[in-house]
């Protein structure tokens, strides 16, 4: 005989009312926002699977047809609302909970076209539900009001011509914040880094600006804890190249790249390749691992710290060749982060055999810079041409460019350039890619916010600017991650050599905040997996391009409890999401893990690989809604049951 289910008269008696009134209800078991219903990646629901099958979870359907883009899916009300690109046009999208079946979709423009190729399939905004609305941002900061309904357009405004702010690097990529009467989003410019607009208008309440360079007294970065010097965070002199008497020709680098080519005339040449190891993030030997072909010169295992004999000095690499196809050739091969060259000289050389000079002229190119170069000896290096894919960047310190300078002075001409007023970072925007908590301390509502310079805070009621932290914020700009508030203290981190701070907020005599540190830590390099705050310990996964894998911190000390990088993982790095008592941990390969949080030790429960898996990585984070896990990749998106039954 089979028992009688329970019945859920909660969902039975929700359900019902919010049939009878008609209006979008969100269910506590919801996921309307980015990171869940509190913005800690931390879902309320309980009755989860604690163990998966060897298989993984069931899957309960799976819809392709999406488009592209990284937005996660919020759920609320029996409704899955994400963004994409489709063709020319970038949408706003909703889906039945029941069955992935699509309800509407809505066109908010034409799609944005992002010159970095990381990233530019699509929006990565996860839409903020607020009963019969949703708020959106799209890759060129449109801001947008739809109704959940029917996805009508009801307001919108553009960070870019209504504000001043400036498009980062990597598009925006920010989800708006819904708090009482307000929309919090970050447009990023001198006199508006913040800006609330009223949720049912689109009509500006006020705009927030941030002081260019670190502050004293109230709102000041804290004296202590500061991590410059060699490998440090501060640039300056501790990012010169020694080892060369013109250390400007290796400030400025092209990564990522296939390779190089250029034509020249047949003949016998000597090539010069160009590097130093100036990124932070890459700390001793065997972190930065590529192989070259250079003209059929095969360099396997090359390790620019090895060769160089650590960080910041200059290595050349000189090889004897000919051209006999009229192209010169550098083919690079990634085997451990991405490739990465300063400069590349050719030189032609005499005929041994006729003692004839070749009439070819040298060629000089110069990474990382879009304006011709003179060395030393007066020698003209052009602006960097002939790579294949990867990107130039600027290193800060050199020759200025395009990170500028720590103090907010404007950087020289070269690599991506800076907008005036201070901002550093890909693009000269002051926005990063970080989503806007709300939080109360001491009787005061506040906005905290990772921009491209520092972790800010600023009040809730006029947008005044209350304090900042510069630490976890990265040289290069490129801060994803959303902070983490509890007890008065805030957590934020980024990758590329800054890591994480813990500060600590108190009240002034004069009514100001203070933000004094705590900790800082590299032992946290979060890309933009984002971490979870559960029990005093702090998870995340630690590193940025050159691999990382999951951590476990005192959240109150700093220290290590365990970390994955021990037992040998380390390209394991991906987000975080948690549930009735389990880590749901998406690797950015796209193995998809259960991992049971203890401060002890490493605890799997149960793993699976997604199927379908397209070719970029698995950057959107995990969701679980009302027993349903969501695992968005692209064009598709799979709903898993993790109901205990």
């Amino acid at each position: 005989m089979r028992t009688k289910k329970p019945v859920d008269y909660r969902r039975t008696l929700i359900g019902a009312l919010c049939s009878t009134i008609l209006v979008p209800c969100a269910l506590a078991d919801d996921w309307p926002q980015w990171q869940g219903p509190d913005r800690n990646a931390i879902s309320k629901e309980t009755g989860l699977l604690k163990e998966w099958p060897k298989d993984g979870p069931s899957l309960a359907w799976k819809i392709k047809g999406l488009g592209g883009g990284y937005s996660g899916a919020s759920i609320a009300a029996g409704r899955i609302f994400g963004m994409s690109n489709r063709g020319e046009d970038e949408v706003v999208w909703a889906l039945s909970e029941k069955d992935g079946k699509e309800l509407w979709v809505a066109r908010l423009g034409p799609a944005f076209n992002q010159r970095a190729s990381q990233g530019r399939e699509g929006p990565a905004c996860t839409p903020t539900v607020d009963g019969e609305r949703l708020y959106v941002e799209g890759l060129a900061g449109d801001v947008a009001c739809l109704q959940v309904s029917d996805g009508k357009v009801l307001w919108q405004r553009s960070l870019t011509r209504d504000f001043g702010g400036r498009v980062p690097m990597w598009s925006y990529r920010e989800s708006p914040l819904i708090d009482g009467d307000k929309v919090i989003c970050t447009p990023g410019s001198e006199d508006a880094m913040l800006v609330a607009l009223d949720k049912l208008t689109g009509k500006t309440i006020w705009k927030s600006s941030t002081p260019s360079g670190p502050s004293s007294g109230s709102g000041g970065a804290p004296s202590g804890g500061g991590l410059s010097g060699p490998g440090g965070r501060s640039g300056g002199a501790a990012s010169v190249v020694t080892g060369t008497k013109d250390p400007g020709l290796f400030m400025g680098e092209h990564w990522g790249m296939r390779a190089f080519s250029c034509k020249m005339p047949n003949g016998k040449y000597l090539a010069k390749l160009y590097f130093a190891e100036t990124y932070e993030g890459i700390t001793g030997p065997g972190q930065r691992v590529f192989s070259l072909n250079v003209q059929g010169h095969e360099f396997k295992d090359f390790d620019i710290w090895v060769k160089a004999g650590g960080p910041r000095r200059a290595y050349i690499e000189t090889v004897p060749v000919e051209v006999t196809n009229g192209e010169f050739r550098v083919v690079f091969t990634r085997q451990v982060e991405n490739p990465a060259i300063n400069a590349i000289e050719i030189v032609p050389q005499t005929d041994a055999a006729t003692g004839a000079a070749s009439s070819a002229a040298a060629i000089r190119i110069k990474a990382g810079l879009s304006a011709p170069f003179t060395d030393s000896s007066g020698e003209v290096w052009q602006p960097e041409s002939g790579f294949e894919g990867g990107m130039m960047s600027q290193v800060a310190g050199g020759l200025g460019g395009s990170l500028g300078n720590r103090d907010g002075s404007p950087g020289s001409a070269g690599g991506f350039g800076r907008s005036p007023g201070g901002f550093g970072g890909f693009g000269g925007s002051g926005a990063a890619y970080a989503s806007a908590i709300a939080i109360d301390f001491d009787g005061q509502r506040q906005y905290v916010q990772l921009t491209a310079r520092a972790l800010i805070g600023v009040a809730a009621s006029d947008g005044k600017f209350l304090w900042r932290y510069d630490t976890p914020a990265n040289r290069m700009g490129i801060n994803c991650s959303t902070p983490i508030h509890h007890g008065g203290m805030v957590f934020a981190a980024s990758a590329y050599g800054a890591g994480g701070g813990l500060l600590k907020l108190s009240k002034e005599a004069n009514g100001g905040v203070k933000a004094e540190e705590v900790y800082a830590t590299r032992r946290m390099q979060n890309h933009h997996g984002g971490m979870i705050l559960l029990e005093g310990c702090l998870y995340g996964a630690n590193g940025g391009n050159e691999g990382g894998a999951l951590v476990c911190l005192d959240f109150k000390t700093g220290n290590v409890l365990w970390d994955r990088r021990d037992s040998g993982e380390r390209r394991a790095k991906g987000s975080l999401a948690l549930a009735d008592g389990r880590l749901y941990y998406r690797t950015e390969d796209g193995a998809m893990l259960l991992i049971e949080p203890s401060p002890k030790e490493y605890i799997e429960r149960g793993r699976f690989e997604q199927p379908d898996r397209s070719e970029q990585p698995a950057w959107t984070h995990p969701v679980i809604a009302n027993g349903k896990l969501y695992l968005r990749d692209q064009d598709v998106l799979f709903c898993y049951d993790v109901k205990a039954r």
